[in-house]
């Protein structure tokens, strides 16, 4: 495909940096149209996680994307990430779930992982999806959530120290567990911040859903 268009589906803007910097390593010659809804992030609070209505605007962003032309759909919102099979059934279109690809890489090289989350409403999709990825790969993986909600704010201030956080976070948590998965688009640049020694066995989902994504078009 020439210049294939992607849609980001997206519930906050702090993800744009990210995907951006992993589409220039993994796919340069997509691109992409932003299909953004910051009310998803009130639902999950109201709802305590995926509910009807966050899988409701879930539907609707994905066949606006679809009706516009695109060739492909990536959702970088994990906690949407059980809503996309179902949203599956209504597109024509291939969609991919942001952290499949690095989850199904994660469990098949740690047998302990560390969930590194800005709340535990995201764990409540991530935690179950990762187990779930365990069993399909005949693999057994405890889980240790790290929830970093006192630092979550420096991201709108101060991104840097935002990211530091994340990183010490992760370097931490390598040293306890056998792998360490970043669960939001948003603390992937906190990667970058792990101390080197163990920045191999940290996972951060954005170049692996882009090279899934990249693959699958590639194929059709």
């Amino acid at each position: 495909m020439e210049k294939p268009k992607i849609a980001l589906i997206s519930s906050t803007r702090a993800v744009f940096a990210s995907m951006d910097a992993a589409f220039k390593i993994v796919f340069p010659e997509a691109e992409i149209v932003q299909i953004l809804d910051e009310t998803l992030l009130i639902l999950f609070r109201q709802d305590g996680g995926l509910s009807v209505r966050s899988r409701r605007k879930a539907l609707q962003m994905a066949l606006s994307a679809q009706d516009a032309g695109v060739d492909g759909v990536l959702v970088t919102c994990s906690s949407l990430s059980p809503a996309v099979d179902e949203l599956r059934s209504f597109l024509t279109v291939p969609i991919v779930k942001i952290d499949e690809p690095m989850i199904e890489y994660a469990v098949q090289k740690a047998e302990s992982l560390a969930l590194v989350a800005s709340a535990e409403t995201v764990l409540k999709s991530v935690g179950p999806f990762v187990q779930k990825k365990a069993e399909q790969f005949g693999r057994r993986v405890s889980l240790r959530p790290v929830i970093l909600a006192d630092s979550w704010p420096l991201l709108q201030k101060d991104p840097v120290s935002f990211y530091k956080a994340v990183g010490e976070a992760c370097t931490r948590a390598a040293r306890e567990c056998q792998g360490v998965v970043i669960t939001q688009v948003s603390m992937a640049p906190g990667r970058d911040y792990a101390s080197p020694e163990v920045r191999d066995r940290v996972f951060a989902a954005p170049e692996y859903a882009v090279r899934a994504l990249r693959e699958i078009l590639t194929k059709r």
